[in-house]
């Protein structure tokens, strides 16, 4: 047994045994087994299988982990109502987008972006719309999978490229997605398990944001392979462009969250991906023009679009989003007004013993999406049925989506709090919990027992479990958080080390989003091409897994302080490993194509003796 700096850890292995302890294990990772086979082997969508993965963790806290049956209703409400902030996000985000098609705004600003770049200019083209535009729209609360594959398929890409370009494109920035959610979900769940001082949201962010220059630079690569193999991998001009948009994204957000630390303003947390990816726009449009490339071209647009284009002004199309972006950095960059909406309007309420939940409706992104959505309907128009034709169509794309942002947070409540028994704390107002009956416990003690000071390794394969499973970074953290927690108490961490593996959970379940079948189910639709899932998913997959390797060697040597040697050793021991499968993989396919090729051979001579013969 491996020997940890944590006393009451030992003393809860020998008191509860090691039988008990592997059996409550199987019995935890039963629910995402049956998630993972329904999600891919039955293709079940995200919000049924969160049901029924509920369903199992009640059945189960109920039973084996004798949790009390008051406990669990109160715990799946609280975990419904803490979802509340990425449940209406997705729910007025798909509002604001389905107002602005139904109104032509997003009919000109697909328009305009069918403009940008032309023949000969893929790199620029890629990490100027996926990556730049695709972090942009994101912050916002717009959705790169089902905007931009139209573009994409306009500008002559592939379907499988339309598709798997921009579902992979936001994929590094997911932490800042939708104006920071994830990020502001991640620090109210950890600072909670410290006590409420540490960490803040800046100081969070940041941590974040160090990991984003490795994961940018290597998807911005990835893209360029998906788009057109190792032939455009290669040239001198994907190179330039992915090396200078990845380090220009992952830097921006380093930069933005530095500041916000330094600081003390977490209100720079939220704009992270709105900022990132301005910036690598304007770094994209910068090297473009020192190239000599013309950037807009309206050679490929049809009658409909010049048709769509005098229709409406680029400005009015793009009104939501710039009052969007006003508003956003209003709230949050102006210290008087962003104190008043995030601390004094924090509107508490606390469900049982569980922690009190701060709802902050004025200061969330989901009530500056829905105003700014307000505000420009005089100017986009509501007559012609538009806004009833909006709500009746928003009320059919959005319930799904709500409800699967919901149900795994009800998971994770119950996961968090089994084993209680109902009484309360006088002190602390929580609810009292077995250690030996909770579930958290269990996967923290075999955690620390299996892998010990490597842990960390394999906190984002986690992390990329559980944004498989739920479809969203955030349902990835608030599931898991209090599990790396507990681990990182268990192998006695230092408080900062236990928040950097927190958010390398959070990066991994970011990283999934390009694996997720809702997210490449919906981006397909928009272009009628379902059916090309596995295809897309097989072309993105080694690269969220290459990435997810990569993080999680940067986690091992960031969360056990290694010296600088021990970081050159471990990314060069990776990097020899990588090379050594890329070369065993490409043997093996060598193999297989002579064989086939002998085999194709020996049954054209074949054929040739029986003719011969028959003559």
């Amino acid at each position: 047994m491996i020997v940890t700096s944590s006393t009451k850890f030992n003393t809860r292995i020998v008191s509860v045994g090691m039988a008990s302890i592997w059996l409550g294990t199987v019995m935890i990772l039963l629910p995402f087994i049956a998630a993972l086979l329904l999600l891919i082997i039955a293709k079940w969508k995200a919000d049924t299988t969160g049901f029924v993965m509920w369903v199992f963790v009640v059945i189960m806290a109920l039973t084996y982990f004798k949790t009390d049956a008051g406990v669990v209703f109160l715990a799946s409400i609280a975990g419904f109502i803490k979802s509340y902030p990425i449940a209406l996000m997705v729910c007025t985000s798909i509002f604001m987008i389905t107002y602005m098609q139904k109104t032509g705004a997003l009919d000109r600003i697909i328009v305009a972006f069918k403009t940008l770049g032309g023949e000969g200019k893929e790199p620029f083209q890629i990490m100027f719309i996926n990556i730049g535009l695709g972090c942009f729209l994101v912050s916002i609360g717009a959705t790169p999978v089902t905007m931009l594959p139209p573009i994409m398929v306009a500008l002559g890409y592939s379907s499988m490229a339309a598709v798997a370009l921009p579902a992979i494109g936001y994929d590094p920035l997911t932490t800042f997605a939708l104006l920071a959610i994830p990020a502001v979900i991640f620090q109210s769940v950890i600072s909670k398990l410290f006590g409420g001082a540490f960490p803040t949201l800046a100081e969070s962010g940041f941590i974040f944001s160090l990991f984003m220059p490795i994961v940018t630079t290597g998807i911005a690569f990835g893209m360029m392979f998906i788009a057109g193999g190792k032939k455009l991998l290669f040239q001198k001009n994907s190179l330039l462009f992915a090396s200078v948009g990845g380090l220009t994204t992952g830097g921006t957000a380093i930069l933005v969250n530095g500041l916000a630390k330094l600081l003390k303003n977490d209100g720079f947390v939220q704009l992270t991906g709105l900022i990132a990816g301005l910036f690598t726009c304007f770094a994209m449009l910068l090297l473009a023009k020192i190239k000599g490339y013309k950037i807009f071209d309206e050679s490929n647009l049809t009658d409909a679009d010049l048709e769509i284009k005098k229709k409406m002004p680029l400005w009015k199309a793009f009104l939501p989003w710039i009052i969007l972006v006003v508003l956003g950095a209003v709230i949050n960059f102006v210290p008087q007004i962003h104190n008043f909406f995030f601390s004094e309007l924090a509107m508490s309420i606390k469900i049982g013993g569980t922690n009190p939940i701060a709802l902050k409706v004025f200061w969330n992104a989901w009530f500056l999406v829905i105003v700014a959505t307000i505000i420009s309907m005089p100017f986009l128009g509501v007559k012609n049925g538009v806004l009833l034709d909006s709500l009746r169509t928003w009320a059919k794309r959005a319930i799904r989506p709500v409800f699967s942002a919901a149900i795994f947070f009800s998971v994770a409540f119950v996961m968090n709090w089994s084993g209680a028994t109902g009484a309360i704390n006088s002190e602390t107002g929580k609810w009292i919990i077995v250690p030996e009956n909770n579930m958290i416990s269990i996967l923290a003690d075999v955690s620390a027992i299996i892998f010990g000071n490597f842990y960390p390794m394999v906190v984002p394969f986690i992390g990329l479990l559980g944004g498989f499973v739920s479809g969203s970074e955030t349902s990835a953290i608030v599931m898991f958080t209090q599990y790396q927690f507990t681990t990182g108490k268990n192998l006695g961490l230092l408080d900062q080390s236990i928040v950097v593996m927190g958010a390398a959970n959070g990066v991994g379940g970011g990283l999934a989003s390009v694996l997720s079948p809702a997210k490449i189910q919906n981006a397909t639709a928009v272009i009628d091409k379902q059916g090309i899932e596995g295809e897309v998913i097989k072309k993105t997959a080694p690269i969220a897994l290459l990435m997810t390797i990569s993080v999680a060697v940067l986690t091992l040597c960031w969360v056990n302080r290694y010296p600088w040697y021990y970081w050159i050793a471990a990314f060069a021991a990776e990097i020899c490993l990588l090379l050594i499968f890329y070369l065993l993989v490409m043997a093996i396919q060598k193999l297989i194509k002579k064989r086939a090729a002998r085999k194709q051979t020996e049954q054209t001579t074949g054929e040739e003796k029986k003719e011969e013969e028959s003559k």
